[in-house]
């Protein structure tokens, strides 16, 4: 896999000052399961890869990026990871795949730097029509300070992924939008203490600036 995700588990762990056995029980696995991210022989969760950026107070691995199919265009990996555009969705396993191309000029006109980019997938219909069930949407990790009326990919204080337009109350609290007028079905959410932002949705399907 490019993204070495061993080397990030072990420096990240480091990097906070972590044992492994400290690091496990913060995670609620054995020292065994740290020690075999490390190595390599077993890769961790999507999942777990947040809460280890939560805990250690890192970024996601950052792309080794691939020979871009001309030189206008860069290619941006593809992970296998939906994103529940609801309550939140968790994702046990990832795949790494091919990736999608993207224009160097367009990116660079977004203020938008490849490295720190992912191509998940939508799920649900809380965000329609901004994000339809199974669209791809691209993922800015560098992006994580709020913007009012922006989307983002959140890691939910217990429930996993959603994406959702961020927004303030009247009292200033952070509170996540849902784009679908059905708010019966789909409420709009206030933000949790322990929620943390993974990154900023800058593109879908064609659709830029989110």
């Amino acid at each position: 896999m490019d993204l070495n995700v061993a080397e990030w588990v072990k420096q990240s762990r480091l990097n906070a000052g972590y044992t492994q056995e400290q690091l496990a029980e913060k995670l609620s696995m054995t020292k065994g399961n740290v020690s075999a991210f490390e190595n390599g022989r077993t890769s961790p969760s999507f999942n777990v890869m947040l809460k280890i950026c939560h805990i250690c107070d890192v970024s996601l691995p950052t792309n080794e990026l691939k020979t871009p199919t001309e030189e206008t265009a860069v290619i941006i990996d593809e992970l296998t990871v939906r994103a529940e555009c609801g309550m939140g969705e968790y994702n046990d396993y990832f795949e790494l795949r091919g990736g999608l191309s993207f224009s160097k000029e367009w990116l660079k006109e977004m203020g938008i730097n490849p490295k720190y980019c992912y191509v998940i997938y939508a799920k649900g219909l809380s965000m329609y029509p901004t994000l339809q069930d199974g669209q791809a949407v691209l993922i800015d990790t560098s992006q994580t300070m709020p913007i009012e009326n922006k989307v983002y990919l959140i890691m939910r204080d217990l429930n996993g992924l959603i994406m959702k337009r961020i927004t303030r109350d009247k009292n200033g609290d952070w509170i996540y939008i849902s784009d679908n007028a059905d708010k019966s079905t789909f409420p709009n959410m206030y933000a949790f203490r322990n929620d943390k932002i993974i990154g900023r949705v800058v593109w879908t399907g064609g659709n830029a600036g989110l």
